[in-house]
C-alpha cells in the first residue's frame, strides 16, 4: 500500500508537505499542492483513517447512499456532493443500496464502522434504527430528496406536491379532463407528495383521479399502459411521476404510434437528458439536482460544526415547470 512517503518522492516534495496536503492541517504553495494530488492520484495513495481516528484526528471522508447510482438524477447529486466535499477538503464514500432496506442498514453500519464523519442519505425506508444508530455513534445524518421517518435530522427536499399540482393543472388548462398520473409502486416520501399533488388539482378542478401504479408487484409501464389506453374512457393527457417512468411511457407511445400531443398529452417530474432530444421535446418539472448536491453537503458541513442538541434544519427548494411541446404548447 503506498505511503506518504511514497507520494513525496513521486511529488518530489517533503513527506510534511504531503502530510499537510492531505490533512489540511497548514497551507502549501499551488504549484506544491498541484505536485501532491498529482502523485497520489498516480500511485492511488489513500489516507489511513483509522489511524487519523487513534491520534484524534478528525475523519475527513463524508458518507453516501443513494439507491441507485445509474439513475441520472441520483448520479448527477452525487456529482454534485462529491465535488462540494472536495473543496471542503473531504472524500466520500459512496454506496448504492438498490432500493433495498436491508441493505441500506447494511452499508449504514459500514460508514459508521469506517468512523465517517457523516452520512448523507437518500433513504429508502421506513424503519430507519440505523439511521437512529449512527446519530447515536456520533455520525451526523442528513436526509437528501425526502426526509427520514420516524428521525430528527436535517433534510434538504424540493417542493414535490405543489409542484405535481402545478403541472397537473397546466395540463386541466389546456382542456383536459381524463388524466392519467403514472407512479411507481414504492412507498416513498417523493412519490406520495407527487401523487398528492396530481389528486388536489384533479379534485380542485371537479375531475376524477386515475392513479397508475408500476414496479415487480403491479407489472410494468407497458402493461398498465396497454390496459389504460383501451378503456372506455382512455387519457388524453398523462402525468410521469419522475424520469424513469416518463422515458418508459414515451418508449410504449412511440412504439405503438400514439402522437404526442395530438393523441395524448404528456408531463413527466424531474428532467432528462432525452427531453430535448426528442420530437416533440418534453415538458418537465425541473429539479434543482446541482443546487440539491451542494445544499446538502454543506448542511453536513454546517452540521459538523454544530453542538450535538442543535435542533435540526429542514430546508424546501423550489422546482420549474418547464414548458416545451409535449403538452400541447
Amino acid at each position: 500500500m503506498p505511503t506518504l512517503a511514497d507520494v513525496a518522492k513521486i511529488a518530489g516534495v517533503g513527506v510534511m508537505s504531503v502530510s499537510r496536503v492531505v490533512n489540511g492541517t497548514r497551507r502549501v504553495s499551488p504549484e506544491v499542492e498541484r505536485k501532491v494530488l498529482a502523485a497520489i492520484e498516480k500511485i492511488g495513495y489513500q489516507p489511513n483513517e483509522a489511524a487519523r481516528i487513534l491520534k484524534g484526528t478528525k475523519s475527513s471522508v463524508l458518507g453516501l447512499i443513494v439507491p441507485d447510482l445509474a439513475d441520472p438524477f441520483f448520479g448527477a447529486c452525487c456529482n454534485a456532493i462529491q465535488e462540494a466535499a472536495w473543496d471542503a477538503g473531504y472524500m466520500t464514500l459512496m454506496a448504492a443500496s438498490g432500493h433495498r432496506e436491508e441493505l441500506e442498514r447494511r452499508e449504514t453500519k459500514v460508514m459508521v464502522q469506517r468512523h465517517v464523519a457523516g452520512l448523507l442519505v437518500v433513504p429508502i425506508g421506513s424503519q430507519n434504527d440505523h439511521f437512529l444508530e449512527a446519530q447515536k455513534a456520533g455520525v451526523p445524518v442528513v436526509a437528501i430528496d425526502r426526509p427520514i421517518k420516524h428521525l430528527e435530522s436535517d433534510s434538504l427536499t424540493v417542493d414535490n406536491l405543489a409542484a405535481s399540482f402545478r403541472a397537473t393543472q397546466h395540463l386541466v388548462d389546456h382542456g383536459h379532463r381524463n388524466i392519467l398520473c403514472v407512479a411507481d409502486d414504492e412507498r416513498i416520501y417523493t412519490k406520495e407528495e407527487r401523487v398528492s399533488g396530481y389528486c388536489r388539482a384533479m379534485r380542485e378542478a371537479g375531475l376524477a383521479t386515475t392513479v397508475c401504479l408500476v414496479g415487480p408487484m403491479t407489472g410494468s409501464v407497458a402493461d398498465q399502459l396497454s390496459i389504460a389506453l383501451k378503456a372506455t374512457s382512455s387519457p388524453t393527457a398523462i402525468f410521469a411521476a419522475n424520469n424513469l417512468v416518463g422515458v418508459d411511457v414515451l418508449r410504449y407511445l412511440q412504439r405503438y404510434s400514439v402522437r404526442v400531443p395530438d393523441n395524448i398529452a404528456l408531463i413527466c417530474f424531474d428532467d432528462f437528458s432525452a427531453a430535448t432530444l426528442v420530437s416533440p421535446t418534453i415538458t418537465v418539472i425541473q429539479q434543482p439536482v446541482a443546487e440539491l448536491g451542494q445544499r446538502a453537503a454543506q448542511m453536513m458541513l454546517e452540521r459538523l460544526k454544530m453542538p450535538a442538541d442543535a435542533p435540526p434544519s429542514r430546508v424546501v427548494l423550489s422546482t420549474q415547470l418547464i414548458i416545451r411541446k409535449s403538452c400541447g404548447c
